[in-house]
């Protein structure tokens, strides 16, 4: 494990069960997956993550501690992708709040298909914030993603398991 690898996580509670729920209706492949976040210093044994989550971009979550009751994985960041730069991305944007009116957004897309776009300036969800930072660094797979703001944590994970 080094900086900026992706965490995939499966967590329990309300909102992770709802983001999978979502994910599966859609049919997306790894719908299981309901958060993502990047490694960003070691700390002992554990890590620090940068994330986006209720408090907004942050980056002293341990790593430990993001699935409470669930269960995470580790996806290396592909060798394509330059890992100053992507970390770089990612730690500008630390301090940004959290993309509520994106999650609305992605929840009129379930049921009316790109009819209403809710955004705000400047805030993340935590897919988001990935995907942002991966299309920043010519990623491929980010030139396919029809909406970069609310693609998810099973469109990341599938784009990286390629």
């Amino acid at each position: 494990m080094q900086a900026g690898d992706i965490v995939v996580c499966t967590s329990k509670g309300l909102i992770g069960a709802s983001i999978r729920w979502a994910q599966k209706r859609s049919g997306e492949k790894d719908w299981d997956k309901n958060h993502v976040a990047v490694l960003n210093e070691q700390v002992g044994n554990d890590w620090t993550v940068i994330q986006a989550d209720a408090a907004g971009v942050t980056d002293n979550e341990l790593l430990s501690t993001i699935a409470p009751g669930g269960s995470y994985s580790i996806i290396n960041l592909p060798s394509t992708i330059d890992r100053g730069r992507f970390l770089t991305f990612l730690r500008t944007q630390v301090g940004s709040k959290y993309g509520y009116l994106s999650i609305v957004s992605c929840s009129f897309d379930m049921w009316l298909p790109d009819a209403i776009c809710l955004r705000r300036a400047d805030t993340w969800i935590c897919s988001g914030l990935v995907a942002g930072a991966l299309w920043f660094c010519g990623f491929p797979a980010a030139a396919d993603w029809h909406d970069l703001y609310t693609v998810t944590p099973a469109e990341i994970t599938a784009a990286l398991s390629k």
